[in-house]
């Protein structure tokens, strides 16, 4: 169906408002608003390499924004459900994964649909919580029945890799709040822990201890972090940190990152600041 994939502009002219906030100018490392979006029942949030925003809602419509805040595109996705993980770090595609439907959707830089497909389709047979792209068309995933974190190879449905988490963090009530493959490494966040970081090969490397359970962000050798009113920037290789303090605070619980901004959001909507050097 060619309307499919569109919602028109009349529905959703009640559905969001961009606010553009005119920019307080100061020292570089002051944050400044620069606009926000209200979308009602707002989910997940990312960026891709060229400072577009993608968001996803609590039925599984996914709208895309340029940074200044204009609207791009939105969609209603074949899985028409919550979206557990939202991925468009390649920026020629973007990843989907439903954990209620234990399906995943591949579009591309336009939204079209690249591929779609269920767990049992590449070979999985568990109840699979958390899933995520991985290098060389290959999938994460936590499989909650045996407890394993897994790497598939989508072209052949080959399990490559298998970890047990449990005997990894000696407990078996595990929430796994996120997967995310960065540089080849596997970074998979445990809530009320922390960050455990693997190879592409599933080896475990090292474990960075997070305050709270809200997603993090992983940006070159940093792990970005949302506390209270705070930002938190960790070198997960010399453990070095640093904070910045929103300049009032803001009841959000969601964070993506761009080149140059930093995006939060609540349930309400997304708020854009600008990104300060060296942050």
């Amino acid at each position: 169906m060619a309307m499919r994939s569109r919602l028109t502009k009349t529905i959703l002219s009640w559905f969001w408002t961009v606010i553009f906030i005119s920019t307080v100018h100061g020292q570089q490392n002051e944050l400044a608003k620069l606009w926000e979006v209200s979308i009602p029942a707002t989910d997940k949030i990312t960026t891709d390499n060229k400072g577009n925003i993608f968001v996803t809602d609590k039925q599984g419509y996914l709208f895309q924004f340029n940074a200044k805040g204009a609207s791009l595109n939105h969609l209603s996705t074949s899985l028409s459900a919550p979206v557990t993980r939202l991925d468009a770090f390649r920026t020629v595609n973007i990843f989907l994964f439903s954990a209620s439907l234990q399906r995943f959707e591949i579009l591309d830089r336009f939204l079209n649909p690249i591929t779609k497909k269920s767990m049992e389709e590449i070979g999985v047979l568990g109840w699979v919580s958390q899933a995520t792209p991985g290098n060389n068309n290959s999938l994460w995933i936590y499989d909650e029945t045996d407890l394993n974190l897994k790497k598939i190879n989508l072209t052949n449905n080959e399990l490559l890799q298998a970890q047990a988490i449990n005997i990894l963090t000696q407990k078996n009530n595990l929430e796994i709040i996120q997967l995310i493959e960065r540089n080849n490494l596997l970074f998979l966040q445990l809530a009320n822990d922390g960050i455990y970081i693997f190879d592409n090969q599933a080896n475990f490397i090292e474990k960075i201890a997070i305050l709270g359970n809200n997603a993090v962000v992983i940006d070159g050798e940093f792990i970005y972090s949302l506390f209270q009113d705070q930002l938190k920037k960790t070198n997960f290789l010399t453990k070095e940190t640093e904070f910045i303090t929103f300049p009032q605070r803001e009841s959000s619980n969601r964070l993506a990152l761009s080149h140059q901004q930093i995006i939060i959001a609540n349930d309400k909507g997304i708020v854009i600041f600008n990104r300060p050097t060296n942050f």
